[in-house]
């Protein structure tokens, strides 16, 4: 008999797959239903998965928005009774017909149901309707009138905390909800030391997440249940809270079931459109469906913050750095989403990477008349890395060092404790650098043709970030066994394409060793499984899957416990089933003599792992998460000195994220982020002139093809870390956090000009060539 043996890579090895199980030692059937490797990914292929926009309930109403078409005005006045009229309409809501309670999912609580008194940027929703069909809906909001008197609206972060500027939230001062103030070591000392400084003003832009499925919502409301929402958060409990809060309820009166999401990045957390269709609900009492068309969502998007920094380095003669002093300008637009993680972020987490000795950073978060924007992708982290790695490049050309020497001079190992008090105890970026110049071939550096360029940059990120929710960091795991002998997993982390319940299952089926496709894990309903945070700071391998690994042992001992309660000493468990003199039992005979001691109970137990990680203080102090990943990558450029035009002709990616669980999704997972980091930096940028967006249309917001891709090798330097499940560490998020800085450094030794705006469109590189 074989078992699911997932062989501990050795470190500093190429990932290894880790091989499924064999079938079933017991040789049961296993259960078509719960036929699911490579879980439903086949299911994906053949468009059989059903996202929100395939589901319909009977009665079902579509909803559709009336947004503003000001950046910032005055509501005079509204009439809905024409658009009341329409045949097939069943209601029509405004401000006065919704709950006025601030709300929000972050401490700014500065969020309405329906705009009240004034707009705040172009697409505020200001009326909302509920009929038969779209035709209906639409045609009610071509009644509706409004009268809006147009008011000066602000566009850009400084410009708002301007003295006479408007003002957009009447209870914050200078429009400034946020300001982050970090300091370590002495500044001045620093600077004193320095031989060489280097920065200047970095600029990165808005960047739209480009899911493939567009935002939506399904809700109902009955007075036993409260309200429920079908809508692809990947964090329904902190929806839940947000949600309760805007309606005035208890959050048990708020349901939030999350079907299978097509791509979010950060998108899809807590969103107005599932507050509006609520309400719709409870006005009408039937299920209101609504999706946003691309255009729709493209105008009012919530893109991935612009940031602009002011950044200084400074090194002594050696290459030593000394200093780090930063200021950083973040567009909140009229609402704040994500946005004060992100800036936060951006204020400190490159500093883990470095000893910069002596730092010091302050950050605005800015409302503006902008649409609001949130998290994407790298969370503040990539966006600071971009202008952190770019700085670093300049110093090396200064000092005439290798731009990979005077990173290995400088950076962080295992052991050490960081400038804001990260604890290491695994750090292998080190031998990310060394192989990342092996596999690129760094030393041709010199020998390249003319506007060709290589380019190098690190990166660290999180698994998991304690101040996201300062009352819990931790995760739950249900795990039972079912009639029959199948294995059921529940989870409140979310699954959004990620592959979290293959890792999950993957983790399961190592510790019990049975098959992964006899492991069926559950998530996405917030009635029905346990509490978690959701998929946000790269926190569900870690997280969940020690919550996980930890119920899976749980239930491995209450199963050898039962074996030898029900067949005598010396019964033992592995290998998938019981054993006992000479004879083999199933789980299935496990569950029988389990429900015959308890009334008919199924196995179940529930573990909740809580990290040791410790609340950044007041100061940003802190040590916020069980471990932490590290990345160094290389880019290679092709650039036109004709049009401007950048092509990325090679890539390697080396990453330290612990120990790999599944060869294939780690892989994939870099590649995706390459892809989007080709894109932010020489061709995407939503656009946004006076709070329009100039570009909403996937014709007019170019993303990279399959062409625009080169060959991307990836490489894992495998050392296990102990606070991870089975010595794992995170990668999706420090998988994109290099990939700006690396290209750009690319660009600049390709053309001998440094580029300080992203992205680094044809137009941009060309003009920069000429002067």
């Amino acid at each position: 008999m074989t078992t699911n043996r997932m062989q501990q890579p050795s470190k500093s090895t190429d990932a290894k797959v880790m091989n499924p199980a064999d079938p079933n030692p017991s040789g049961k059937q296993v259960n078509p239903a719960l036929k699911q490797k490579p879980l439903d990914l086949k299911s994906k292929m053949e468009g059989q998965t059903r996202y929100l926009h395939d589901m319909n309930f009977p009665g079902q109403l579509i909803g559709a928005i009336y947004r503003s078409p000001y950046a910032h005005a005055r509501i005079k006045r509204i009439n809905v009774e024409k658009a009341r009229q329409v045949e097939g309409v069943h209601a029509v809501i405004t401000g006065d017909d919704v709950p006025n309670h601030k709300y929000g999912p972050t401490k700014f609580k500065d969020w309405n149901i329906l705009a009240k008194d004034r707009v705040l940027f172009i697409g505020d929703e200001i009326a909302a309707v509920a009929a038969e069909t779209r035709e209906a809906a639409e045609q009610a909001l071509a009644l509706i009138e409004v009268e809006l008197e147009p008011l000066e609206g602000v566009f850009d972060p400084e410009d708002a905390m301007a003295s006479g500027a408007p003002q957009i939230h009447e209870d914050v001062e200078l429009n400034r909800p946020m300001k982050v103030d970090v300091a370590r070591g002495d500044l001045e000392e620093g600077k004193k030391k320095a031989t060489i400084v280097k920065g200047g003003r970095y600029v990165s832009n808005r960047i739209y997440q480009g899911h493939l499925e567009p935002v939506g919502a399904i809700a109902f409301w009955s007075e036993e249940e409260g309200i429920t929402i079908w809508a692809p958060s990947h964090i329904p409990y902190r929806a839940r809270e947000a949600y309760a809060a805007g309606f005035g309820l208890p959050e048990d009166k708020v349901r939030i079931i999350v079907p299978p999401i097509g791509g979010s990045f950060g998108a899809k957390y807590v969103l107005k459109v599932h507050v509006i269709a609520a309400a719709l609900a409870m006005v009408t009492g039937r299920h209101v469906k609504i999706i946003l068309d691309r255009h729709e969502d493209m105008i009012t998007a919530h893109p991935r913050v612009p940031l602009t920094f002011d950044i200084e380095i400074g090194a002594d003669a050696e290459g030593n750095f000394v200093y780090k002093d930063l200021t950083v300008y973040a567009d909140a637009g009229a609402r704040v989403y994500w946005s004060p993680n992100v800036i936060a972020t951006a204020c400190t987490r490159a500093d883990n990477i470095y000893h910069f000795h002596n730092v010091k950073s302050t950050g605005y978060l800015v409302y503006t008349n902008n649409s609001p924007t949130t998290c994407m992708r790298g969370f503040g982290n990539a966006e600071m890395l971009f202008a952190v790695e770019s700085v670093i490049d300049e110093i090396a050309l200064e000092l005439g060092m290798d731009p990979a020497e005077l990173r290995l001079k400088n950076i962080v190992h295992s052991g050490d404790t960081t400038l804001h008090g990260y604890r290491l105890d695994t750090c292998n970026l080190d031998e990310c650098i060394e192989k990342v110049k092996e596999l690129s071939g760094w030393n041709r550096r010199k020998e390249l043709p003319p506007y060709r360029g290589l380019g190098l940059a690190v990166a660290n990120h999180v698994s998991g970030f304690r101040a996201i929710d300062p009352r819990f960091d931790g995760s739950t795991a249900v795990i039972r066994i079912k009639p029959g002998g199948f294995v059921e997993v529940e989870t409140g982390e979310i699954e959004l394409g990620q592959g979290m319940t293959m890792t999950y299952a993957r983790i399961a089926s190592r510790v019990l060793g049975i098959p992964e496709d006899e492991i069926l894990v559950k998530s996405g309903d917030t009635g029905r499984y346990p509490f978690g945070i959701g998929t946000l700071a790269s926190r569900s391998t870690v997280m969940g899957g020690n919550a996980v690994q930890k119920a899976a042992e749980s239930l491995l001992r209450e199963i050898q416990q039962l074996g030898v309660q029900t067949l005598g000493e010396g019964a033992v468990f592995e290998e998938g089933v019981v054993k006992h003199d000479g004879k083999t039992y199933s789980l299935g005979d496990v569950v029988d003599w389990f429900r015959a001691r308890h009334a008919g109970e199924e196995l179940t137990v529930k573990e909740t792992y809580v990290p040791d990680t410790e609340l950044p203080d007041a100061t940003y102090f802190g040590h916020p998460s069980p471990n932490y990943p590290f990345a160094a990558h290389v880019a290679e450029v092709e650039v036109d000195p004709d049009t401007g035009r950048t092509k990325v002709v090679g890539y390697w990616a080396v990453h330290d994220s612990g120990t790999i669980l599944h060869e294939t999704m780690a892989k994939s997972q870099v590649l995706g982020a390459v892809a989007q980091g080709i894109g932010w930096v020489t061709m995407e940028d939503l656009i946004v002139q006076e709070g329009k967006v100039m570009n909403p249309s996937m014709m007019d917001y170019r993303m990279p093809g399959a062409k625009d891709m080169p060959d991307v090798q990836v490489h894992f330097v495998q050392e296990a870390d102990p606070h991870g499940p089975f010595g794992a560490k995170s990668l999706g998020e420090v998988a994109l956090d290099p990939v700006p800085g690396a290209i750009a450094n690319a660009i600049a030794h390709a053309t001998g000009r440094r580029g300080q705006v992203l992205p680094m469109s044809a137009e941009r590189v060309w003009m920069s060539l000429q002067s």
